[in-house]
């Protein structure tokens, strides 16, 4: 408790610090209003000087039915680990590892505490209103595991909307792989003047990663086995909000996953089933400026082979409450305002695995945060974001982060702006790390990095029907203390790595529009060198400077979209490169690979009920690729979508 005391007694001395500023702002020409309303407590805010890609409600739209894993390869430059159709999908962003990447619902990591990862192939796209990536460390926004970035998923209420709003729809495709969906949303108001807004929304999919051979040869006669397997997936979301005349709001979120993962299932003797089971549950009230969040996350890990009788069983309960509050300072009559949110946040954790012993464990875990933004007119942002988190068991690095926005051209046809950030990140062990018998290590300690990026973004009008978007970042983000299950001690959990994560991300888009016609092409490029630093045996020597395993160089993706009125065609392109797939790059690399998707969509309306079709084709080429077990990724497979939609 001693470290935690005195980390508390550091956070509370830089609080100090801040405090007098904020006191002299208080002047007679400066106002401080209470009565602003902030109705999105949503971290991007304090974010300046780092990358946040939000995607359009039209794209979610158009791929409701792709799990978040699928959706991203095409729409952002991160790499994904895949095991096959339906199987673990873990993500890579800017070279570092599945559990490097935050997953926030609703401001909630529901990264499970177990793995410290998030199979992103579980994640429906559709459960969501909004779907934002942030690029490079956030931790002093976020908290543990953004480190290489985060995703932002959440719900918003329509409470503009009024009464019901119904939708059903499923998809088929080949390997007689379904999926099907309903929900409702209801926007209504009491007598009392209440504000609500709900959305309830079922769905559910099998997918099945059997082909009619059991093995596929790519064009240099390479040999790579196709592993069947059958994955049941079904869930709920569950949104409910109320907002009185006041302003203030109390929301109820909920999301239910079940994911049955089975591998050879025409075979007994070598028959692997995995079923994931999350139950998430969140509570708010906001009113003004203070918010008050409480959740329970339930994660369940059930493993066994053969005939599933006696798996493994692993349980983890997460019990939390946050409380924060915002002051603005803004000064009459001008772009200078500031913005400071204070606040903190105490978890409980409680597992019951069988890999951790028969009794229960406990864990505590909280942390304070103070993030300021500052505008200082309509050209420059500034934000200083400090974070401490605290535990009785380690001690956690102090996370502080500084980062700037300078709008360099702010004319009517053209915007160029320039970005920079440095921050300190911080990735909290997992409990398998700490508990495991044998292989964990108590004493494990958390991973600590510095990311240091620059960016510029420029937006260009050339004509009412033209406009184009160009945008450029560098980062350099160094990470020690990362975790390593070592193969040369029996796998047992250590501290040996420093990790050096850098590149360079560019993306362009061109957008054409008149009359009914809109053609709008996008492209992103990623380089990225990741690579271990330091020596930790021996026997490590020769991995120094070399590429992590999995991590492709050189990411591209392209996309094409061509609408007129209610009737579009789209295209998809992805490139990795090579990927090595043993640390000192012995073994026989995985070959680069170009994979081609399209579609075509429209809208009809039948009477009160608005229709949407989608026909889709991946891999157009039928490219042979392997990843991860060199087990062969689904070719060329259709898919037929159709939702109805109507609002009574």
């Amino acid at each position: 408790m001693a470290c935690a005391t005195a980390y508390s007694l550091r956070f509370w001395a830089v609080a100090a610090i801040l405090l007098p500023r904020f006191c002299h702002a208080q002047k007679p020409k400066i106002q401080q209003l209470d009565e602003v309303k902030i109705t999105a407590f949503t971290p991007e805010r304090f974010m300046a000087g780092l990358k946040v890609q939000p995607i359009d409600s039209t794209t979610l739209a158009r791929f409701q039915f792709q799990t978040l894993a699928d959706f991203l390869q095409y729409q952002s430059p991160v790499a994904f680990k895949n095991y096959g159709a339906g199987q673990l999908s873990s993500i890579s962003f800017r070279g570092t590892s599945a559990s490097h990447t935050a997953l926030l619902w609703n401001g909630l990591n529901v990264n499970n505490p177990m793995l410290g990862l998030t199979d992103f192939s579980t994640v429906p796209l559709l459960g969501f209103d909004n779907v934002a990536l942030q690029y490079g460390s956030a931790a002093s926004c976020v908290g543990s595991d953004a480190v290489g970035g985060s995703i932002l998923l959440s719900s918003a209420p329509q409470f503009k909307q009024k009464g019901f709003q119904i939708t059903a729809g499923g998809q088929y495709g080949s390997f007689e792989n379904g999926q099907a969906q309903a929900g409702v949303r209801w926007s209504g108001q009491t007598k009392k003047g209440i504000q609500i807004s709900t959305k309830t929304l079922l769905y559910g999919s099998q997918i099945n990663n059997v082909f009619p051979y059991t093995e596929r040869r790519d064009r240099n006669g390479r040999v790579y086995p196709v592993e069947p397997s059958a994955t049941t997936q079904k869930g709920l979301v569950q949104d409910v909000y109320f907002r009185k005349q006041n302003g203030s709001q109390l929301s109820v979120n909920m999301w239910l996953t079940d994911n049955r993962l089975t591998i050879q299932p025409a075979l007994i003797d070598l028959r692997e089933i995995t079923q994931n089971q999350a139950y998430r549950f969140l509570a708010s009230y906001q009113r003004a400026n203070t918010l008050l969040k409480t959740g329970f996350v339930r994660d369940v890990i059930d493993y066994g082979k053969g005939d599933f009788q006696n798996p493994d069983h692993s349980r983890s309960d997460r019990y939390m409450v946050r409380l924060e509050h915002e002051f603005v300072w803004k000064k009459a009559d001008s772009f200078r305002q500031t913005n400071l949110r204070l606040g903190g946040e105490w978890v409980q954790f409680v597992a019951q695995v069988d890999g951790y012993g028969n009794l229960p464990l406990f864990e505590q875990r909280s942390d304070f945060f103070a993030l300021l933004r500052q505008q200082f007119g309509a050209k420059l942002v500034a934000s200083i974001n400090l974070r401490q988190a605290l535990s009785s068991n380690y001690r956690v690095p102090f996370t502080p982060s500084l980062g700037v926005e300078y709008k360099l051209r702010n004319l009517g046809k053209s915007q160029i702006s320039l970005t920079g950030n440095v921050a300190k990140s911080y990735r909290l062990p997992t409990l398998n790390e700490r508990y495991w018998r044998s292989l964990g290590n108590p004493n494990i300690l958390p991973e600590n990095g510095l990311n240091k990026e620059i960016g510029a973004n420029w937006t260009q009008t050339i004509s009412t029907q033209i406009s184009t978007q160009f945008g450029l970042n560098l980062y350099h983000n160094l990470i020690d203390n990362w975790t390593y299950w070592n193969p040369a001690k029996a796998y047992h959990i250590e501290n040996l790595q420093q990790v050096l994560s850098k590149g360079v991300e560019a993306n362009a888009a061109v957008k054409y529009l008149k009359n009914n016609y809109l053609v709008n092409f996008s492209t992103i490029y990623a380089y990225t060198n990741s690579s271990q630093q330091k020596v930790y045996d021996a026997y490590a020597a020769d991995i120094v400077g070399k590429q992590l395993i999995y991590v492709p160089v050189h990411i591209f993706n392209a996309n094409l979209l061509v609408n007129r009125r209610n009737w579009s065609w789209n295209a998809q392109a992805l490139y990795n490169s090579e990927r090595f797939v043993t640390f000192d790059h012995s073994g026989r690399s995985f070959p680069p690979f170009w994979v081609l998707n399209t579609s075509f969509s429209g809208q009809f309306r039948l009477g009160k009920v608005q229709n949407n079709v989608v026909f889709q084709i991946n891999n157009l080429t039928n490219e042979v690729y392997p990843n991860v077990k060199k087990n062969a990724l689904p070719g060329r497979s259709f898919q037929l979508s159709f939702i109805a939609n109507f609002h009574l």
